[in-house]
């Protein structure tokens, strides 16, 4: 019997997905790893139930040393963060390398326009009065570029050394 519990594969799944897109997309990461697009997909996605009501891609997670090229690539440790929770703790950059540059009033606006981008995909979805699957999708991929923007801002704090 595995620790690990379906709920904590999707999780994963869900991790993984999040980190390709924040990356980029699968396309132009499997340039950049030592993985195909196709392993990539199934790192990310349940795949086809089977006729013994299995799904095909359930069973197969990403390895770690792709996790990390993966989440270098998104500039955030999603997939790694994601483990981490799961083990019941929490990732904090490390001091010397978690203060940022100077903040600017370009880090307004970068800040306003993320967070406008997650708005827009909250009220695009709900147009028709239902969020479906691929909306929820793009709202997720928006807050958590949302949230590096705010992250990004935080860190700004140490490099005006206060």
């Amino acid at each position: 019997m595995r620790l690990i519990s379906i709920e904590n594969v999707l999780n994963l799944k869900g991790a993984a997905d999040a980190s390709f897109r924040l990356g980029g997309g699968v396309t132009s990461f499997a340039l950049l790893t030592r993985v195909v697009v196709s392993t990539l997909v199934k790192y990310s996605t349940r795949g086809e139930r089977r006729e013994d009501g299995e799904h095909e891609h359930d069973k197969t997670l990403i390895p770690v040393d792709v996790a990390v090229e993966a989440d270098m690539r998104a500039g955030s440790p999603i997939i790694t963060g994601e483990m981490a929770r799961q083990l019941g703790f929490r990732l904090e950059p490390i001091d010397g390398e978690a203060a940022g540059r100077r903040l600017t009033e370009a880090d307004a606006h970068h800040v306003l326009a993320a967070t406008m981008d997650v708005s827009r995909a909250i009220l695009e979805a709900k147009a028709d009065g239902k969020v479906d699957f691929r909306e929820w999708e793009t709202i997720e991929k928006e807050v958590r570029e949302a949230i590096r923007a705010l992250e990004s801002v935080l860190k700004s704090r140490k490099a005006e050394g206060v």
